[in-house]
């Protein structure tokens, strides 16, 4: 059975593949889709989330660019959600 994380992981992977999310995502717009759009959310609190985002950038799953409230997070190259 897979962990916390790595649902947290596998939603991060679900979000940031989804068309709306191309360009990439701000880290609230990975925690709050609003009525009009339709990628999936991610679920669970904050500190896992930002947890979970950093172990990936880490893996390469995951790219950042920029940091703080303006970082925006897209798919990097190694696509694996665990």
């Amino acid at each position: 059975m897979g962990s916390a994380q790595d649902t947290i992981k596998m939603q991060i992977v679900a979000a940031l593949s989804h068309t709306e999310a191309e360009d990439g995502l701000y880290f609230n717009n990975l925690i709050i889709v609003h009525e009009e759009e339709e990628r999936p959310i991610v679920a669970g609190e904050d500190k896992d989330i930002k947890d979970a985002l950093d172990g990936m950038v880490k893996e390469g799953s995951v790219v950042v660019e920029g940091s703080g409230d303006t970082a925006v997070y897209r798919l990097g190259r190694a696509r694996s959600a665990a």
